[in-house]
């Protein structure tokens, strides 16, 4: 039997994590004013690697209340292979909110480069509401996941805010104080709790994604305790809800514009007659029409509309993708959906059943103020994004800023959007971007450039792809350059593109 499940359910599902982190304990009562320093134990995942070794730090749930609860930031640290030369900790800062920084140090021994690895401890963090962290959770069935991505009309969008609402104050419910408190200044401050119970005066840092947000908040916050920092794939922070539809959509438009090109020159792509951007709108068409559907194992089958389509595809971009997805578009075209779902396995945990972990309204709507005004600000948007995307069209990569908040209008927002402000006292800060990022627009890499001057430089990879550490040689060499000596490479320096897969 066919299932109705809008793709909005399906893609809140793919995004937070469905199996990410165990249940969260009730936050402790009291914190003492320093750190003290961290027991480090083996990690449980990698109990028989003596590289490797995890533990807690205590922080406040809510910074301007450090005598009230509290909650553990879970961390692991793969100490430096050269005692000798050890520079000090690098504070790795994983992604988007809802992934593990501590998954990522346990399972990764090549995280970064040999010579990094040999004079830096590598620690890493599961920010608070994450993962190990006193994850968000929320009821399963308190997700919309009736809602559509953009209502149809105004009694349609007066439900789905009311259903977003709903699944706020169940979110917040289950999951307590931290709910509130889950800013990027909030989580800079938890780094620099970090900090003081590893002992060490400064700190390195690594973000990237979501994670320059927070390497932003602790410049600002503590720049004389950053000894140097590196902003992997940026995000800016004067962005509106426009600027933000406008510019992502158009950033997933440009990777598929990337990858169309590609398929068009490969004959083993095996595009139809039309080329490859054709081919896709046909696809789009009919997964428009409801003439495609999904099953997953053990799951429920249900339609594959253009939303879900476009944003299934909108995630082979991050890593270039491109030979697998014109596999499995080919695959799309006979009905065979399953291979858009393929390889999106949450990270290690457990919660409840019945339970999700959802971390994107919390944390994102702390940082973003993303006004809706009504249902026609609403369809305002949606056109802005289809302007900007005339093949992949709308996708959760633009759009889910505007639905995570819905719920949220009207709330106070703890870390609004203003420009970075970087004193003297800020060492130099490492940016890097991707001229065709699908997630972080290049133009928002040099916004925060601008805003950081003189103290920031930025290194352009002139190619595809999101988190240019682990795709360009060049990159690695220049950020790991910099992390050992504080070089920067010079103004307007780029790397050139990694040859097409």
């Amino acid at each position: 039997m066919r299932r109705r499940i809008t793709s909005a359910g399906v893609v809140a599902a793919l995004l937070s994590g469905l199996s990410a982190a165990p249940a969260p304990a009730l936050p402790q009562q009291g914190v003492a004013a320093a750190p003290r320093a961290v027991d480090w134990t083996p990690c449980p995942e990698a109990p028989d690697d003596d590289t490797v070794r995890c533990g807690t730090v205590t922080v406040p749930v809510d910074w301007a209340d450090p005598s009230g609860p509290t909650l553990d930031i879970a961390i692991a640290r793969r100490t430096a292979t050269d005692p000798d030369r050890r520079i000090g900790p690098l504070l790795y800062h994983h992604g988007a909110p809802g992934t593990s920084g501590v998954d990522a140090v346990v399972q990764d021994p090549r995280i970064f480069s040999a010579e990094t690895v040999e004079r830096f401890d590598i620690i890493g963090i599961d920010a608070r509401g994450t993962a190990r962290s006193h994850p968000v959770v929320c009821d399963a069935a308190a997700y919309p996941a009736d809602v559509e991505p953009v209502p149809s009309t105004p009694a349609a969008y007066t439900r789905a805010v009311a259903a977003h609402r709903a699944f706020v104050a169940n979110c917040r419910a289950g999951t307590g104080p931290v709910f509130d408190n889950m800013d990027a200044r909030s989580v800079a401050r938890d780094l620099d709790a970090v900090r003081a119970a590893l002992g060490d005066r400064r700190l390195s840092y690594y973000g990237d994604s979501h994670g320059t947000l927070v390497g932003q908040a602790y410049a600002e916050l503590f720049p004389t305790r950053l000894r140097a920092a590196v902003w992997d794939s940026n995000m800016d922070h004067t962005t509106g809800v426009s600027r933000w539809v406008r510019d992502r959509a158009a950033s997933v438009e440009d990777s598929f514009r990337g990858f169309a090109d590609w398929c068009d020159r490969r004959p083993s792509c095996g595009p139809p007659t039309g080329g490859t951007a054709q081919w896709y709108d046909r696809l789009h068409a009919r997964a428009e029409r409801g003439e495609l559907t999904v099953t997953l194992p053990d799951g429920p089958t249900f339609e594959l509309d253009g939303y879900l389509l476009g944003t299934q595809v909108s995630f082979h971009f991050f890593q270039r993708r491109w030979a697998e997805l014109a596999r499995c578009l080919t695959e799309v075209d006979a009905n065979r959906t399953g291979c858009l779902f393929e390889g999106g396995e949450a990270t290690a945990g457990d919660i409840p059943a019945g339970k999700i972990h959802y971390p994107q309204t919390a944390a994102f709507c702390a940082d973003h103020r993303m006004p809706v005004r009504g249902f026609a600000d609403l369809r305002r948007l949606r056109k802005l994004a289809l302007d900007n995307a005339p093949h992949t069209r709308l996708t959760a990569l633009a759009w889910s800023g505007v639905t995570d908040c819905l719920g949220r209008q009207g709330d106070a927002v703890k870390n609004p959007q203003r420009p970075l402000r970087l004193g003297g006292k800020a060492p130099t800060i490492l940016l890097t971007n991707s001229r065709h990022d699908p997630s972080m627009p290049h133009v928002w890499a040099e916004r925060v450039a601008d805003q950081a001057a003189p103290r920031g430089r930025l290194l352009t990879y002139e190619g595809w792809g999101h988190g240019n550490y682990w795709i360009s040689d060049c990159v690695a060499a220049s950020v790991d350059r910099y992390l050992a000596t504080l070089t920067l490479p010079p103004r307007g320096a780029s790397c050139p593109a990694v040859p097409e897969p």
